[in-house]
């Protein structure tokens, strides 16, 4: 969808909209006027045209409820228009039942695709409009303008500079100026920082270089007055002679102590015994582990099975013999018993029972002997077993004892080591305070390890004052002159680019040249080459709030105009209130005008100039 550059308005239709609460049609030329009275629909038709193309009336205002018609649920609004081709467009916008919809040659579209042929609300309205610009817009005015302003070449605003300027600027290509101020700006506030900074260093270092002289000079006398109080503390120290006896004794006891603590603490040796009775817990374990092997367990499982094979024989002879009778078939010899044979056989049978039960018994004789012979032998190995367990605990109790009893007099020996050392440390101690005091009281003891210990401060402060004070001063002076130099480059920069910036301002403005209209977007101050945001408008050199309404129309005409110049968009301009415009002298527009003039009682009329047809009265 390609934007349409250049259009004019042939017709219009519209219904439930504002006053027109019944359909209306109006054609549209080059130059159209629409006059009538007050409340005749005349700014209604530009509301009207308005929302067909933005969704918003003639002064962009929001809130759609107001536009309709009273009593009217729906609305239309259609555009007949001519593009720059020739090409005829019909464009509608209606809302039924809270809905809107774009139509465009009868394609329905979106709001975003009518800014893609028309360009956005602030352009249109802007073009259309000749006040929305300049009244309604402000800020967004301005930026509106900057996005369309052309891009001033680097090389155009440079050929207008001389050649110091071009030198300074060099081949940076100053983008946006107030950045680029802005950075060289801080850099300078850096550098004058520095100066600043070098310069409090500089007395700085003068005023230490000064003063570690004058602490020094006060510390040589200090130092000399504690010299003098150690000096005669020591001479009293060692006034007494019996100190001599003293360093002998604490020599002679150091050395042995010295001796005593060479000497490591004897250590228990109780190796020997640590390997017999780990051999015995060895022993001691394994034999309590020992279980009993059976000695006559084969013998013992022969004769089970031989009792239970007697038993089960016997227990079959014996139920053939309670059950046998006259008729039975003899198992032996396999042939029928009579009942006079009966006796006989029983009496056979009962001596068979009876040899199994005999036999049985005596079986059972010898598993008894060989359970007793198994338990005998397992009491003897559990007595055994008991006795070898017994006598190893009774040894290793032994064994512990005797180590514990190595223990004890190695840890005793070592004791009264500790004890003998204790007591030379407590007489090494007390001899050293004594060598230490000599002549002298605690106090002046004290005093002189005070002293002492004041004399190695005020030497070591005393070593660092003379390095500070006959230190080789630094060259501030030279540092201050190069960062000088650099501020007196970066103020020349400065300028230069103020220079730059203002003929950059002039070649971007003069593409806002109109013909009695001026529009100010930036103020450059000469003195620094800041650039300013600024969004001024006046006609014939007076502000724009001061002027009449003709002249707000005026002015408007000519900033539609440069809107039209700058989005190369040629769009009709309606122009309302024309009665109280003489004449548009100052401007010559380019496009289609809709003039509308308020006469008073008259009835609405739209008519292309040249032409005249009266409307239906609005609704």
């Amino acid at each position: 969808m390609n934007p349409i550059r250049r259009f004019e308005i042939t017709g219009m239709s519209m219904s439930g909209f504002k006053c027109y609460e019944d359909a209306m049609t109006a054609e549209f030329g080059e130059q159209t006027v629409i006059t009538g009275g007050n409340g005749r629909g005349k700014s209604s038709v530009a509301d009207a045209i308005a929302f067909a193309v933005t969704g918003k009336p003639f002064f962009g205002e929001s809130g759609i409820d107001r536009l309709y018609a009273d009593g009217s649920k729906d609305l239309n609004v259609s555009l007949s228009i001519t593009d720059e081709n020739g090409a005829e467009h019909l464009l509608t916008r209606e809302r039924r039942n809270d809905r809107m919809t774009i139509t465009y040659d009868g394609r329905e579209l979106r709001q975003s695709d009518l800014n893609v042929l028309f360009g956005e609300k602030d352009v249109f309205l802007s073009i259309f409009n000749p006040l929305y610009f300049i009244e309604e817009l402000g800020d967004d005015g301005r930026r509106l303008l900057e996005r369309h302003l052309p891009a001033v070449p680097h090389e155009s605003v440079m050929a207008l500079l001389n050649k110091d300027v071009r030198e300074l600027i060099g081949s940076e290509e100053i983008l946006s100026p107030d950045t680029y101020l802005k950075r060289r700006r801080e850099e300078l506030r850096e550098l004058e920082d520095s100066v600043i900074y070098l310069t409090g260093q500089k007395d700085h270092a003068e005023t230490q270089r000064l003063e570690a002289k004058q602490r020094a000079a006060a510390l040589s006398g200090e130092i000399a007055g504690i010299e003098g109080e150690i000096r005669a503390l020591e001479e009293k120290r060692f006034s007494d002679g019996s100190l001599e006896d003293v360093q002998e004794r604490l020599t002679e006891l150091s050395a042995r102590y010295e001796e005593l603590a060479k000497e490591p603490s004897e250590a228990p040796d109780t190796s020997k015994l640590d390997g017999e009775l780990n051999a015995l817990h060895r022993k001691l374990g394994e034999r309590s582990a020992e279980q009993y092997a059976p000695k006559y367990a084969v013998p013992i499982a022969d004769v089970t099975a031989k009792v239970k094979t007697v038993a089960a024989r016997y227990k079959r002879e014996l139920a053939a013999l309670n059950g046998f009778k006259a008729g039975t078939v003899c198992p032996t010899c396999r042939r029928t018993v009579t009942e006079a044979e009966l006796p006989a056989v029983k009496a056979e049978l009962q001596k068979s029972v009876d040899a199994l039960f005999a036999e049985g018994r005596s079986i059972k004789g010898q598993l008894d002997e060989l359970s007793g012979l198994e338990a005998k032998t397992e009491a003897t190995f559990r007595q055994f077993q008991t006795d070898d367990v017994t006598a190893m605990q009774g040894r290793i109790a032994e064994l512990e004892q005797q180590r514990s009893e190595i223990i004890v007099a190695a840890s005793a020996r070592n004791e009264r080591r500790k004890t003998e050392m204790d007591a030379m440390l407590a007489e090494i101690r007390s001899l050293s305070a004594e060598a230490d005091c000599g002549a002298l009281t605690p106090e002046e003891l004290e005093r002189l390890n005070e002293r002492k210990k004041a004399m190695e401060g005020r030497q070591a402060e005393y070593a660092a004052l003379l390095l500070t004070a006959n230190a080789v001063p630094e060259d501030f002076d030279a540092k201050i002159g190069a960062v000088e130099d650099k501020i007196a480059e970066q103020k020349k920069r400065i300028a230069a680019a103020a220079q730059y910036v203002a003929k950059r301002t002039e070649l971007l403005f003069s593409s806002l040249k109109m013909n009695r209209v001026e529009i100010s977007l930036y103020d450059v101050v000469k003195t620094t080459g800041e650039v300013r945001d600024t969004f001024r408008f006046t006609y014939n050199g007076r502000r724009y709030d001061r002027l009449s309404l003709s002249e707000k129309i005026r002015a408007g005409m000519e900033v539609s105009e440069l809107v039209k110049r700058l989005t190369g968009r040629n769009y009709p301009q309606f122009i309302d209130n024309m009665e109280s415009v003489d004449d548009l002298a100052n401007v010559n527009p380019s496009g289609q005008v809709i003039m509308a003039k308020c006469v008073h009682g008259a009835p609405l009329s739209i008519r292309p100039v040249g032409q005249a047809r009266a409307m239906p009265k609005a609704a």
